[in-house]
């Protein structure tokens, strides 16, 4: 049995099952070799104990300080950069190590977060499936810019976008857009974040209709911009701030004055958007107060302070609006 203040080791999960570690060891990573009843007998112990196993082929019974793994899509989008160092920084007053993972580029995407669980005390994701990886071991999962409905699987971070709305609409009243349109990302559906923003800026508009035009990320900007400006758009409202600043370079080649006959907004409140002229006004979140939430959340999980799942386990982070040269 562990005492309390002390983390769970395998030893203490063996003696709580009633079988050796090796057979425990067997279990937590799914090895043949065991019975399928051994295996839920060990798992079930794992699960009270709260056991988290040992990283990297560390000792059985010395456990080294505690891993956190990360999980982002795609590493060439500078938003998640900026979230991994801002975690990074966030675990470091804590003696935690993290691992980075980029799923979209992994052998196994889908996977990628349960082959990371193996090697980890705790597993954060983004925009990616976390929700199974606990299984019976207890492990503390977080999933950021999740929402209540995901409080049942796991730990959230929510980041609050509709909140800032009626900032954003008032400030585009306020400098005279009348014909806002929202350019949202190719890929798939129109996304919530879109759906989101056209439906807050309708009151802008005189007929109550806010368009919203699909672009890629990296080609075809010029094009993109053509059609939307051929529309009477006076406002440009982008997914996110890194093709904000592909649009702005676009508009600015194709003569177009920012903010003198279209205004700009993006989204993230990334750095990239001040290191540009105009400097962008943004949707911005604070991802040091993203990470510093995460973090102090999975503290609490491993300390048996938070729980894994739940109200309590809820956290939110609002957007705001960062308004600069751009509009």
């Amino acid at each position: 049995m562990s005492t309390p203040g002390r983390r769970p080791t395998i030893i203490d999960v063996a003696e709580r099952a009633g079988v050796s570690r090796q057979t425990v060891s067997r279990a937590m990573n799914d090895m043949a070799g065991i019975s399928a009843a051994t295996r839920d007998r060990v798992l079930q112990a794992a699960q009270e104990l709260s056991y988290r196993p040992s990283r990297f082929g560390r000792g059985l019974v010395e456990q080294g300080p505690i891993t956190l793994g990360l999980v982002v899509m795609d590493l060439t989008n500078a938003y998640y950069g900026e979230l991994g160092t801002a975690v990074v920084r966030a675990c470091a007053p804590y003696g935690w190590n993290v691992v980075l993972v980029e799923a979209e580029n992994a052998p196994d995407p889908e996977n990628a977060a349960a082959e990371l669980a193996r090697r980890v005390d705790a597993i954060v994701g983004y925009g990616v499936g976390t929700g199974d990886i606990r299984g019976g071991t207890g492990m503390p999962v977080v999933q950021l810019d999740g929402g209540r409905k995901h409080v049942d699987a796991g730990g959230v971070v929510e980041q609050l976008f509709k909140e800032a709305m009626p900032d954003l609409v008032a400030h585009l009243r306020d400098v005279g857009v009348r014909r806002p349109l929202v350019l949202d990302l190719t890929g798939g559906p129109i996304g919530g974040r879109a759906l989101t923003l056209a439906e807050a800026l309708r009151p802008l508009t005189d007929d109550g209709e806010v368009l919203i035009q699909e672009v890629d990320g990296r080609t075809g900007h010029r094009e993109a911009l053509e059609t939307a400006l051929a529309t009477g758009a006076d406002g440009l409202i982008a997914f996110n701030d890194e093709l904000a600043v592909r649009l702005l370079r676009a508009l600015r080649s194709m003569g177009v004055e920012v903010p003198g006959q279209v205004r700009l907004v993006g989204v993230d409140g990334l750095e990239l958007g001040e290191l540009v002229t105009p400097e962008l006004t943004s949707l911005s979140i604070d991802l040091d107060a993203v990470a510093r939430e995460t973090v102090e959340l999975v503290a609490g999980m491993l300390e048996g302070t938070v729980p894994l799942t739940g109200e309590d386990a809820h956290r939110t982070v609002p957007y705001h609006l960062e308004v600069r040269a751009s509009t």
